[in-house]
């Protein structure tokens, strides 16, 4: 039989990996977006817009709730898929105690339950990407931290770590861990001040590197709002803190950026990831700034 899988994932999809590996199992033949190619039966994963030309379709773009039956779930993920995936790649633990209305994970109803990286983990890799959700919630993090320890692995962070959770235990498992590239974290809403900067705090008082961090400034929500003194008084703090902030402008890929907004956002996002240019004050440098 021959099978088609599509996706407008960029770098890799974890349903599709599982999806392959069980039908290659069963002697198929495998074919990754070539929509026009002939085959027996198509699934398509979809994270940003959806796909119609598929038998099976799924991902957040077309029901977060979706997941993948037994018969997939359990698989061993076909890392041959994608090539460039030089790593492995799955979740410890998927759940995230918070209930952020920009973010899709609450709509996916992600389970509270613990996984071993043995269950994903391809010996042939010395890289392990977990795609958690929130890694600190889950009440056996420890474990998953030993269990790379032991491997000997590098992890490569794509979801980040939440400040609100950090403590002393925490900030020094991460400063023990080996990271390929920067480690994420995130700082979305004022209200959330108090916790971030007291997580900031902790990892600096193990003696954890800001140049390996990398701080999200999410702007733009709700409804593409235009940057205001949230946005600065949030850069600048970080920068006045020792931290590097990067701009996340908010999506929402059902209602377009218009023009005007688009370009704003662009601009804001050009000036405060070059904060060598503004470091004393991002307010003045803002008011001030030609493109």
């Amino acid at each position: 039989m021959r099978v088609n899988l599509l996706t407008d994932a960029p770098k890799h999809n974890l349903a599709l990996m599982k999806i392959s590996a069980y039908h290659k199992a069963q002697g198929d033949t495998i074919v990754l977006n070539e929509p026009m190619n002939p085959c027996d039966v198509s699934y398509g994963s979809y994270l940003f817009r959806r796909r119609d030309y598929t038998d099976f379709v799924g991902g957040p773009a077309v029901d977060p709730g979706v997941r993948l039956n037994g018969q997939f779930a359990g698989q061993l993920p076909d890392y041959d898929l994608f090539p460039g995936v030089d790593y492995s790649l799955g979740y410890t633990w998927e759940y995230c105690p918070r209930q952020c209305e920009f973010c899709c994970v609450p709509k996916q109803h992600p389970p509270r339950v613990h996984h071993s990286i043995r269950e994903f983990h391809d010996p042939r890799f010395k890289k392990i990407c977990l795609l958690n959700n929130n890694t600190f919630s889950d009440p056996r993090w420890r474990e998953t931290f030993e269990e790379i320890w032991e491997a000997g692995l590098m992890v490569i962070d794509e979801n980040g770590y939440d400040l609100r959770l950090m403590d002393g235990e925490r900030a020094e498992a991460l400063r023990r861990m080996r990271f390929f590239g920067y480690i994420h974290f995130a700082w979305d809403q004022m209200g959330d001040e108090e916790k971030v900067v007291e997580g900031l705090d902790c990892l600096k008082r193990v003696g954890f590197s800001s140049g390996r961090a990398m701080v999200y400034v999410l702007v733009g929500w709700p409804d593409y709002r235009p940057i205001d003194e949230t946005d600065i008084y949030r850069c600048q703090r970080l920068v006045d803190l020792g931290w590097d902030p990067f701009v996340m402008v908010y999506r929402d890929f059902e209602k377009p950026l218009a023009k005007g907004q688009a370009r704003q956002f662009k601009q804001f996002s050009r000036l405060v990831n070059r904060s060598w240019a503004w470091r004393s004050s991002l307010r003045e440098a803002w008011e001030h700034y030609e493109p």
